[in-house]
């Protein structure tokens, strides 16, 4: 898996934090069982061979099945299962204290979070690489179940000496943010507005701040930038002025009790601490 995922041996190596050496024995010791190559090896990488592609597969669905059973066994034990919850980064900073910290009062169990766009964090939840993710909607109900988790009003952050060729300073595509604010500036008839990528709001709301651009994104995020009182917030139109947050899993994924516990945190429902019931 990690060889597939690298696209070499040395990059599997450096995922496994362990010598080259021992990720070739162990593919050569998968092909010497099977009798049929792996991987097919080359200057640009190493690269599945048919029967690989196969076995890759497969291999995903043993992964999947032990995840699965290991997280059945935590809960049984009453520890609770690990959760693995993506989010957005403005969603991360703004919300999401408050939110695990009442989700850690009621549960014992660990919640590993990872950031990034919405569009990102949906294909990572498809994949199973994350259990659940609060994104911005709308949702596929066709692929994932959905729980409202909060409804943001999008502002345009400026400085105030601003003009209107400024270039729009956003994260990079798959961000529903930048989505909302280029459809946004298209309906007013600029949509040739330059767009400046960057990583993080604040490094985003510190450009603004310096006059290099405009940004839109929440206002409960952009109200907590540490000079918010130096940026002119001015809310976006309808229908480009409210935009949901959703907390979203794939239909197929059976949840853990933590996550079930955030499920109706956000619902506002009351929830009793401990373990799961019936254990």
């Amino acid at each position: 898996m990690a060889v597939a995922d690298a696209g070499s041996f040395s990059g599997a190596a450096e995922i496994l934090h362990c010598v080259q050496s021992n990720v070739t024995s162990r593919i050569r010791r998968l092909e010497d069982h099977f009798g049929q190559k792996v991987f097919q090896r080359s200057k640009a990488g190493a690269h599945l061979t048919e029967f690989g592609k196969r076995l890759h597969t497969r291999a995903i669905e043993l992964l999947q099945h032990f995840e699965a059973v290991e997280r059945d066994l935590m809960e049984a034990a009453g520890t609770g299962a690990l959760l693995r919850l993506g989010s957005m980064e403005t969603t991360a900073a703004v919300r999401l204290p408050s939110l695990l910290k009442h989700l850690k009062q009621l549960s014992r169990a660990p919640v590993a979070l990872s950031t990034g766009p919405t569009a990102d964090l949906l294909a990572r939840v498809w994949d199973r690489k994350l259990d659940a993710a609060l994104v911005a909607g709308p949702v596929d109900e066709d692929r994932f179940h959905a729980v409202t988790a909060f409804t943001e009003r999008l502002v345009c952050a400026r400085n105030p000496t601003g003009t209107a060729q400024d270039p729009l300073l956003a994260f990079r595509p798959g961000c529903s943010y930048r989505a909302t604010a280029q459809a946004w500036l298209a309906s007013i008839g600029r949509s040739d507005t330059e767009v400046t990528e960057m990583g993080t709001l604040e490094g985003i709301l510190g450009c603004v701040e310096a006059g290099l651009g405009f940004a839109v994104g929440p206002e409960s995020a952009i109200r907590g930038y540490r000079n918010a009182d130096q940026l002119k917030l001015d809310p976006l139109p309808a229908p480009y002025d409210l935009v949901e947050t959703f907390l979203v899993w794939r239909i197929d994924h059976q949840p853990v009790d933590s996550h079930r516990k955030l499920c109706r945190i956000l619902s506002g429902e009351p929830v009793a601490s401990g373990p799961p019931a019936g254990l």
